[in-house]
């Protein structure tokens, strides 16, 4: 039996793993894919405390290396699911713990555009945020109505030259104080 069990090796669940070993715990890491979670692809960090830039694989395997240096156990198996709130069932094995931790992350979403992978880091990004900077004064365009998708078309006004809005309902799904902001400062 494992102190705890972590599902996902993205850097929430490889940060839990970490700091659980440092606190002396028996640690299972399970992941279906492979270690980074969606911080792999990215082509450079440059927003994280006390590293001025790097790759977002260099960052993931970072984390995943320490991890396993400090004594962490890390199998790639798919879960199926959790009984009893301490049995972890894969599609391979059993596992028990005194705890699980749930950090499977979140999926970006795709616009399915032909050879849409193939631009990904190329001028199609998921992460405003992340890598905003690469598009400076450049014009680009956020593709949703929502919360998200206004936030990142208000933070990257503020670096682009232009920013298009695309949306395939009439009206946007994003709370009032998003649409407020974007109304009396973009538009």
């Amino acid at each position: 039996m494992y102190d705890v069990i972590v599902i996902g090796a993205g850097p929430a669940g490889l940060t839990s793993a970490l700091y659980l070993k440092r606190a002396n715990k028996t640690v299972l890491v399970l992941e279906s894919k492979n270690y980074g979670g969606q911080i792999i692809n990215a082509n450079y960090i440059e927003n994280y405390p006390g590293i001025e830039k790097i790759t977002g694989f260099d960052f993931a395997t970072n984390l995943y290396n320490q991890v396993l240096n400090l004594g962490a156990e890390i199998k790639f198996e798919t879960v199926i699911k959790i009984e009893d709130d301490k049995t972890v069932i894969t599609k391979d094995n059993k596992y028990k713990g005194k705890a699980i931790i749930i950090a499977t992350g979140a999926l970006k979403r795709k616009l399915n555009l032909k050879n849409e992978e193939e631009f990904i880091g190329k001028g199609i990004s998921y992460c405003a945020t992340c890598d905003g900077n690469f598009y400076k004064n450049k014009i680009v365009a956020v593709n949703g109505g929502g919360n998200t998708a206004l936030e990142d078309a208000i933070y990257l006004s503020n670096i682009v030259s232009k920013v298009y809005l695309i949306h395939r309902r009439n009206e946007f799904r994003a709370e009032n104080k998003y649409l407020e902001e974007l109304k009396n400062n973009l538009m």
